[in-house]
């Protein structure tokens, strides 16, 4: 968290003395054991929402299951709860907010107020902002409250393309085969996830891509199922249903190549040529993002490092590799 973050989180109440508070409301076991299942599959399918917009979505999935003052006497005891969200107010959690900041209780993900970042991202503040304007993604009852378990991943056609791919293409099994899509899941929802998160984690344990042709199909491959992954940022929409969202005439006007990208196409760690023959090649939304793509790429090469000319050496002149002979006689036999 940032410098001026100063977070007092709520005690935490031993389960005796929780329930024993639920029942004063009072509140059957099976009752609170249900909204607490509703706050953690909220934290981990929108990252943050305010308390009264899961309160309506509650209502609108369980409308008889506690009134209005139940649901607020619940809530203000959940936030004494060890679970896998916190229920706080946006001036509980920094020293400085602007007045015209809504100060109404939020359900936030837990794995956002982890401190213990190096990186220096605020994962909360960041996610805060991602979120504006976009509207909330509410499924059923029953497919919500899957989101209760935070590795939870829909199956999804492209979820089954990039397993096939990890299996029969880069011979994964079992455990290694289970910890790699999950860490491809979470680095796909997570707005601090990157491509290159997923590079460096393939190297570390040793996943091997045998042909630059095997890569190139793993990227395709990771672009659709992160396409179709239900992020917090988003508000529990994928990116595909967001971009259906926004008018035909304003979708595709552009597309920018992220920092890692750039950074591993000037280095020259990914070929820059068959990047851009994958550019000419794959079906676009339109022509022009083709081209802005395109343009992009010329710009990356303009500023990569060129190599040195090397000097032509004549048959007659000194070897270069310091023999004392003539080249035609020693290299250049």
């Amino acid at each position: 968290m940032s410098d001026e973050v100063c977070v007092e989180f709520p005690e935490i109440y031993t389960r005796r003395d929780l329930n024993a508070k639920y029942r004063e409301i009072p509140l059957k076991d099976t009752t609170s054991r249900l909204l607490r299942k509703y706050f953690n599959a909220m934290a981990n399918l929108y990252g943050i929402i305010p308390l009264r917009k899961a309160k309506e979505i509650i209502f609108s999935l369980s409308p008889r299951l506690v009134t209005e003052d139940e649901f607020s006497a619940f809530a203000e005891i959940a936030r004494h709860e060890r679970e896998g969200y916190y229920i706080m107010r946006l001036n509980e959690l920094y020293a400085k907010v602007p007045p015209t900041e809504s100060l109404d209780p939020e359900i936030i993900d837990i794995d956002l107020l982890d401190d213990s970042r190096d990186d220096g991202i605020d994962l909360f503040a960041q996610t805060r902002v991602n979120q504006q304007g976009k509207p909330y993604y509410v499924p059923d009852k029953e497919h919500l409250l899957a989101y209760a378990d935070p590795s939870y991943c829909e199956d999804t056609p492209e979820k089954g393309a990039i397993l096939l791919f990890l299996k029969e293409q880069l011979g994964l099994k079992d455990r290694k085969l289970e910890n790699t899509l999950t860490f491809l899941f979470y680095n796909a929802r997570s707005i601090s996830g990157s491509l290159e998160n997923v590079l460096s984690h393939f190297e570390e344990v040793g996943i091997v891509f045998r042909s630059e042709q095997k890569m190139r199909r793993f990227l395709e491959l990771y672009r659709k199922f992160s396409n179709t992954t239900r992020m917090p940022c988003n508000r529990g929409h994928t990116p595909d249903e967001l971009i259906q969202l926004i008018p035909p005439e304003e979708r595709f006007k552009s597309l920018s190549l992220g920092p890692n990208i750039r950074k591993l196409l000037q280095s020259g760690e990914w070929n820059l040529e068959d990047f851009r023959k994958m550019v000419l090649t794959t079906e676009m939304p339109s022509e022009s993002m083709r081209m802005d793509l395109l343009k992009q790429l010329a710009e990356i090469q303009a500023s990569a490092p060129q190599p040195e000319e090397t000097k032509k050496v004549g048959r007659n002149d000194p070897c270069p590799c310091g023999s004392g002979k003539k080249y035609k006689h020693c290299c250049g036999k």
